[in-house]
């Protein structure tokens, strides 16, 4: 039985948008074939705490601190220019090592903000989730072309250090 004023979020068909920033105003992320978010990890996993002289647990620790978090785009490739040409400040860049010293002179480095746009008369409006502290770990650039290649899509790993969401 549906839930009245409920309904389930649609991902792709422009309802939901990842956009790049590095200071000079947040610009959407061009021609993303796909983005994949692996959420903020905790540095070790939970430890149940058993003495010998126990017949069970007593207390299952946990860290109170976390790694970075992964964005994985997949873009799709344009004549003309390497995927990351459209992303502000890396346009320019020959290889990763480029892109690294760039965004190490940035002062609040790169924030990636992904955009979820529901449909008209559900919920209340745009609602958005920031992921601070990016850095371009590595691009994909190899490629392989054979006689069905249509379009050419190649990846870029960003990690993160913390996000807000925002609805």
């Amino acid at each position: 039985m549906p839930i009245p004023g409920k309904r389930v979020r649609v991902g792709g068909s422009g309802y939901t948008t990842f956009s790049w920033d590095n200071g000079s105003g947040s610009k959407v992320i061009a021609f993303a074939q796909s983005v994949q978010v692996q959420s903020i990890t905790p540095v070790a996993t939970a430890q149940p705490i058993q003495p010998l002289d126990s017949t069970s647990v007593i207390e299952i620790v946990t860290p109170g601190a976390a790694s970075n978090g992964v964005l994985t785009l997949t873009l799709t490739e344009l004549y003309n220019q390497s995927i990351w040409e459209r992303l502000a400040g890396l346009s320019g860049s020959q290889n990763i090592i480029d892109i690294m010293q760039y965004i190490a002179t940035l002062p609040n480095g790169i924030t990636i903000t992904r955009t979820i746009i529901p449909p008209v008369g559900i919920g209340s409006g745009p609602y958005s989730e920031a992921f601070y502290g990016c850095v371009v770990a590595s691009v994909e650039d190899n490629e392989t072309i054979d006689i069905t290649t249509m379009s050419i899509n190649k990846t870029m790993e960003v990690w993160f250090t913390s996000s807000v969401k925002n609805y």
